[in-house]
């Protein structure tokens, strides 16, 4: 009955559902816009909702009135609108610990995150395009006590996301982990106070972001807390080369060593594996007593051309062998896709 417009308002398995929606606990729903004033029997009857996830496969549509139907919910904690915006809803944003993903603009995660006091997880991507008629307030200064994990993205269509208005105003002081993906509009001037005012991330993700290596080096000085790290280049920045695999190279003689506290690293490089490379991996292996300021890296993922030195692969097997975990893919295989193990080679 929903495949193709037009669209019934309701169907005879949405209506058996709703029947027992005093039990309902997580819950999919990917409706057409206009199916969704179905749900209202439901209102006020989902006591034990604590998952949601609303989407569409429709062009942006705008219902009138807004659906209140989730609003009385008082168990929801995770809440993800997919292809739709969510404030084509009311919800009890006060009681929310995790978004999963929800589509909106960068005014629209601020003010949800204003909304949201208690959420502790929020992953946002970013669509400027079929919701400009949402005005949401103005942005202003927002001190979040309990966001401890925060993704930014944009979908491949549309990477030129102008996010300075986000990290302006956003001071999450206890944020653990931040990942940024597919912006490809310059920010670094606006990321690197952002991370000052953050007292300790400990896991840093960025995939094809509009950052050189030199603004990585930048705000990576500003990140001694950190123990997990990802920096996957686009075509036209390249965040890894030589240069930083140096700094990140320990060395006994060092007064200060950058991201000391280092596990696991993902990476990709815009050539074959190199002896910098090599070395990075030896010195955060086998660093002789426990008295050592820098933590043993354990995990390493590399994406490079598929030129490989024997050498390089000699040296990286006998750090296989004594435990450490290396995954090499190439540049053309993005690393989820096809990674080979070096220690099955």
């Amino acid at each position: 009955m929903w495949n193709d417009p037009p669209y019934f308002p309701s169907h005879a398995i949405l209506d058996i559902l709703l029947q027992h929606s005093y039990h309902w606990k997580n819950m999919y729903f990917f409706l057409p816009i206009t199916a969704y004033a179905a749900l209202f029997p439901a209102r006020g009857k989902l006591p034990s909702l604590a998952e949601l996830s609303l989407g569409t496969h429709e062009p942006f549509a705008s219902p009138d009135p807004i659906l209140d139907v989730f609003e009385d919910a008082p168990n929801l904690r995770s809440l993800e609108c997919v292809n739709l915006h969510p404030y084509l809803f009311k919800f009890p944003w006060e009681n929310l610990s995790h978004i999963p993903i929800m589509t909106v603009t960068i005014d629209d995660s601020l003010d949800i995150l204003r909304r949201a006091p208690h959420l502790e997880s929020g992953s946002f991507i970013y669509n400027t395009e079929d919701y400009k008629e949402w005005s949401s307030p103005s942005p202003k200064p927002l001190r979040h006590e309990h966001l401890k994990e925060l993704a930014l993205l944009s979908p491949t269509w549309n990477e030129v996301i102008e996010t300075q208005d986000l990290f302006i105003n956003l001071t999450a002081p206890h944020l653990q982990s931040l990942r940024i993906c597919n912006i490809d509009w310059p920010f670094s001037a606006h990321l690197l106070p952002f991370l000052a005012r953050v007292d300790a991330l400990e896991s840093l993700y960025l995939r094809k972001t509009a950052l050189a290596e030199s603004d990585v080096l930048e705000l990576l000085q500003l990140l001694p807390a950190l123990r997990h790290l990802t920096l996957l280049s686009s075509s036209m920045y390249t965040m890894v080369t030589d240069l930083l695999l140096t700094r990140l190279t320990w060395r006994p003689e060092m007064k200060t060593h950058l991201l000391p506290k280092l596990e696991t690293l993902e990476i990709s490089l815009p050539g074959p594996l190199t002896i910098a490379f090599a070395e990075l991996l030896e010195s955060r292996w086998d660093m002789g007593d426990e008295s050592t300021p820098v933590n043993q890296l354990v995990q390493v993922e590399v994406g490079a051309s598929d030129e490989y030195d024997d050498s390089i692969i000699r040296r990286l097997e006998s750090l296989v062998q004594a435990g450490m975990k290396i995954i090499i893919g190439t540049i053309d295989v993005p690393l989820e896709d096809g990674l080979e193990y070096l220690s099955s080679r």
